[in-house]
């Protein structure tokens, strides 16, 4: 076929396809009639004891030592701090007492950076999660402001 018949057949489906988009869909699927039938067991007691079952877990020697590896490395991600502190070492030691009295559950890190000791608390992954955590700390610590940092992850959730 030569270019031009090419492009004849072509506007020719064009206006064909225009057409039969003005008709009314035609339905090509037809649903079966098939039923399942579902049996229930034959002991639906509850008072049946069920029978202690024995798992087995093999596990690759090199999975191991990875793990064991993974373990004793510190993993970091970057995120966000509210440093409430930054002085000498005796005022930081009594700031972080009294911070962990009054937060229990917030993680307080000190760190020494010549020739002063800084006190930065939380491990945030976001901005506003620290701009909530600065709103609280300004009260009782006005000089507080956010700080980028290196956070640890916080941990996996536990299955009860």
């Amino acid at each position: 076929m030569s270019l031009r018949s090419l492009s004849i057949l072509g506007i020719a489906l064009a206006f064909k396809v225009s057409a039969q988009q003005d008709a009314p869909p035609v339905r090509l699927f037809t649903p079966s009639v098939q039923t399942a039938t579902l049996h229930a067991p034959q002991d639906t007691s509850r008072t049946a004891a069920a029978a202690p079952g024995k798992v087995e877990r093999t596990v690759d020697p090199r999975v191991e030592v990875l793990m064991k590896d993974l373990s004793s490395r510190k993993l970091t991600q970057p995120g966000y701090r509210v440093q409430v502190f930054l002085g000498d070492r005796r005022a930081a030691e009594e700031t972080k007492r009294a911070l962990l009295l009054k937060y229990p559950d917030l993680p307080v890190y000190l760190s020494w950076m010549a020739p002063n000791f800084r006190l930065r608390v939380g491990d945030l992954r976001t901005r506003l999660e620290a701009e909530r955590l600065l709103r609280d700390m300004k009260v009782s610590y006005p000089g507080s402001y956010i700080v980028r940092d290196d956070i640890e992850p916080p941990p996996l959730p536990t299955t009860p």
